[in-house]
């Protein structure tokens, strides 16, 4: 008798599950329709978050991860909301978000209650932004806090090129917030031919958004 093998994923793999389900959904326009597929992206990359954040908590103290520390590691008591998470990782784990973020992240959780409990109304551009800030969030979170680089099984195939041909809001979103953190790093960025974000160094060389290589001599 063939032994059935258990179902696991643990919060970093449960994260991934989410990321790549939203990222399928926004690049690849044959499954559902167009509202059907934002709505269920938004709910995708929402959940992703909410785990990345807790992720980083356990990383500080598993106990952090619920709401009341005293029930861990009980599955019976609540584990933190989003906003909760936000605040302890801000008081406990010295982890700094931008006002930008914490405005998008707290859009991002409306629509994502509205989704899921009662009805949602917005406009296509509106779902978009929110969509594309919220996968630009996620994946600078696991790199920067986490050490995860989520963009890259996205990047063996044509999936990210997609990603930033379908969904211009998170090509812009993600293209600025590299750009600030090449700005940080002091280095001085030029526009990339391909994606037209300002994510190549000055000196030339691979851009950090849609991966083109890029020569000084290729502005010439």
């Amino acid at each position: 008798m063939t032994a059935h093998k258990a179902i696991e994923f643990d919060l970093l793999s449960n994260a991934k599950d989410s990321v790549r389900q939203a990222v399928e959904l926004l690049a690849f326009k044959d499954i559902g329709s167009d509202h059907a597929r934002l709505k269920h992206a938004i709910t995708a990359a929402a959940h992703c978050i909410e785990l990345l954040l807790k992720e980083r908590l356990r990383r500080i103290n598993p106990a952090f991860v619920w709401e009341n520390v005293d029930k861990y590691p009980s599955l019976e008591a609540r584990t933190v909301t989003v906003d909760t998470a936000i605040s302890r990782l801000k008081s406990i784990g010295n982890v700094t978000f931008t006002p930008n973020d914490e405005r998008s992240l707290k859009s991002l959780r409306n629509t994502r209650n509205a989704i899921e409990h009662y009805e949602w109304r917005a406009s296509e551009k509106e779902a978009k932004v929110i969509v594309g800030n919220a996968l630009s969030f996620a994946f600078e979170f696991a790199k920067m806090e986490l050490a995860v680089d989520l963009a890259s099984d996205f990047k063996s195939d044509d999936t990210w090129r997609t990603l930033l041909d379908e969904l211009y809001e998170f090509s812009r979103s993600h293209g600025s917030r590299l750009e600030a953190r090449m700005r940080t790093k002091g280095d001085h960025a030029q526009c990339c031919d391909e994606c037209g974000e300002l994510t190549v160094p000055l000196r030339g060389g691979s851009c950090e958004l849609c991966g083109h290589w890029q020569s000084i001599d290729d502005d010439a």
